[in-house]
């Protein structure tokens, strides 16, 4: 049988911080609790569960499931999150499930076995059939995806913060709006396409099927498909892109065809991601940060926690925010 001793040697780590970071009664730096967490899934290590049946106010710990830490959207929100946990006296146990469902589903199963109070599950698929066997089981609020499952869920409005993007270029004069999409069957991406589509339709603007350009993959894909958009006779005069990521390609694109932002073509961004800001010009964006509502998330998991019940289904959108920056010029006419 896997012991504590075991684990400890397979992290790198003493006994005595295995104890530590598993018990949430002592800071244990997240770098740390992380290869604490990683052993104790490869290992099948499970505590003892009659120990467990002895603790008082349960285990203070809460887990953390996020998409990819290496996305520069995730680090902020894992910071308010450790905020909120803080405060309320909690841990934080931050699993980076490296946008595999295998690994969510081994870190949903870790965490049962040890005892955490609560989930906060940051979604990255549409599936959830590996998170069904949980719901019920274990206090849970479900982020950035709306799922039909009886566990709160909270995402934002994709279908106004697209709106709202789109309309900041109509706003401006601009009526030939590139839409830069970067995988048309996911669910978010479906619903800021309604939305972008709805602020072109109020200003009379039918002919945009030529302007939709899809499968916009990475940095390289939007660069090339820039290069490419800047050459045809019907260039268009502003820019909406589905995410922050494509930024850096579109501003090499448009430079290379020897124009530049906001004189030439207009630009604006979906995530207000920490770096757009740097951006030259800096990007104008949508902000949908769930650490905005990391309050509202945490909440709805204390209230569960706090009744020792597991909230029935509910479905919450939060609005998202326009930043306005450099990257938007009103067209003259």
């Amino acid at each position: 049988m896997v012991g504590i001793r075991d684990v400890a040697k397979y992290a790198g780590v003493s006994p005595s911080t295995v104890s530590r970071a598993l018990s949430g009664v002592a800071f244990v730096e997240p770098e740390t609790k992380e290869k604490v967490m990683r052993a104790v899934s490869d290992l099948n290590y499970k505590p003892n569960l009659a120990a467990r049946s002895l603790k008082k106010g349960g285990s203070r710990l809460i887990g953390l499931i996020i998409p990819d830490i290496m996305n520069p959207y995730y680090p902020e929100v894992v910071k308010y999150m450790e905020t909120c946990a803080t405060k309320a006296g909690y841990s934080l146990i931050l699993c980076d499930a490296l946008g595999d469902v295998k690994k969510e589903k081994e870190y949903f199963e870790t965490l049962k076995y040890l005892f955490v109070d609560g989930i906060l599950y940051i979604a990255s698929t549409e599936d959830i059939e590996h998170v069904r066997p949980y719901i019920g089981d274990i206090p849970m609020v479900i982020v950035n995806r709306i799922f039909d499952v009886d566990a709160p869920c909270i995402n934002i409005d994709n279908v106004d913060a697209a709106y709202q993007a789109v309309k900041c270029l109509t706003e401006n004069g601009h009526k030939k709006i590139a839409l830069y999409i970067s995988d048309k069957d996911r669910q978010y991406n479906r619903e800021r396409l309604e939305g972008a589509l709805k602020a072109l339709s109020e200003y009379g603007i039918t002919d945009y099927e030529k302007y939709i350009i899809r499968n916009v993959g990475s940095e390289d894909d939007a660069y090339y498909r820039t290069l490419e958009l800047m050459r045809s006779e019907e260039r268009p005069t502003g820019i909406f892109m589905f995410n922050d990521f494509m930024a850096y390609g579109v501003y090499r694109g448009i430079a290379k065809s020897g124009m530049r932002i906001p004189d030439s073509i207009s630009v604006v961004g979906f995530d207000d991601i920490p770096q757009v800001k740097y951006l030259d010009p800096p990007l104008t964006t949508l902000r949908h940060s769930l650490a905005d509502t990391a309050e509202l998330i945490f909440e709805r998991l204390m209230e569960q926690i706090k009744t020792q019940t597991c909230a029935h289904g509910s479905k919450t959108y939060f609005k998202g925010r326009l930043i306005e920056r450099e990257s938007v010029k009103r067209l003259e006419v």
